[in-house]
């Protein structure tokens, strides 16, 4: 009998354990918000990508856009602007759009992002839509690429 109650005790641990880390990873799936990092292609080639990501309860999404230098493109300068956007959980597809230069160098303009996030919530990846020579970007969560 004391055999069947530890097991039984065995059982229920592991199970409340694998129901909180499917919960924790179902609600990373579910929400854009977070740091994110990476790359986009426009015109002045490669450039480092940083976005800082709020989603609110409706998926409405408000975001920084910090982009930068590169070991292989390092002539491009730093810059940032605030974005707005939505998130759909069903299909993940994420749109950014530029509304107000934060720090705007010479001869840059604001770019959009419409992506997807990954099903694991890991990696969003997309189009910069729009603008002649811009082509995709892919960020991922975690430590950014510029500062």
């Amino acid at each position: 009998m004391l055999r069947f109650w530890f097991v039984s005790l065995c059982v229920f641990v592991a199970l409340a354990w694998a129901m909180l880390l499917t919960s924790a990873h179902a609600q990373q799936a579910s929400s854009v918000a977070g740091e994110w990092s990476g790359k986009y292609i426009c015109g002045q080639g490669i450039t480092a990508l940083k976005l800082n990501v709020s989603q609110k309860p409706d998926g409405a999404l408000s975001a920084t856009f910090n982009f930068g230098p590169l070991p292989e493109n390092p002539t491009v300068p730093t810059g940032a602007y605030r974005m707005e956007g939505s998130f759909d959980p069903q299909t993940r597809k994420v749109k950014l759009r530029g509304v107000k230069w934060i720090d705007a160098p010479d001869n840059y303009v604001m770019v959009d992002l419409d992506g997807r996030m990954d099903v694991d919530g890991s990696r969003m990846s997309g189009l910069v839509p729009e603008w002649p020579g811009c082509t995709n970007f892919e960020v991922r969560r975690g430590p950014a690429l510029i500062s």
